[in-house]
């Protein structure tokens, strides 16, 4: 799914649906976009969408990378943590 100002790309979603289960796989607003709230539109679609198809969850991987606003754009529309971890990274 893509969002779109006028004729310009503004972010996109890509949903899987596995069992009774939606992962969000990936969501992203281009950085031009950034803080204008449209983070939080699209989130809130995307779960929408999700649900629309019957499923019992709808989820999403995050991490340390994403924007920093992304957890709370998560927990804002109701999302919450289901599991944490800490990864350390080799360096080679």
């Amino acid at each position: 799914y893509i969002l779109k100002y006028t004729e310009e790309l503004v972010g996109y979603f890509e949903l899987i649906f596995e069992k009774n289960e939606c992962e969000i796989v990936y969501l992203g607003i281009l950085e031009e976009y950034f803080d204008k709230g449209l983070g939080g539109y699209l989130l809130t679609e995307a779960i929408k969408i999700g649900f629309q198809n019957e499923v019992e969850r709808v989820w999403v991987h995050t991490c340390s990378l994403d924007h920093p606003n992304a957890i709370n754009n998560y927990k804002g529309r109701g999302m919450k943590i289901f599991k944490t971890e800490e990864l350390k990274r080799k360096v080679i």
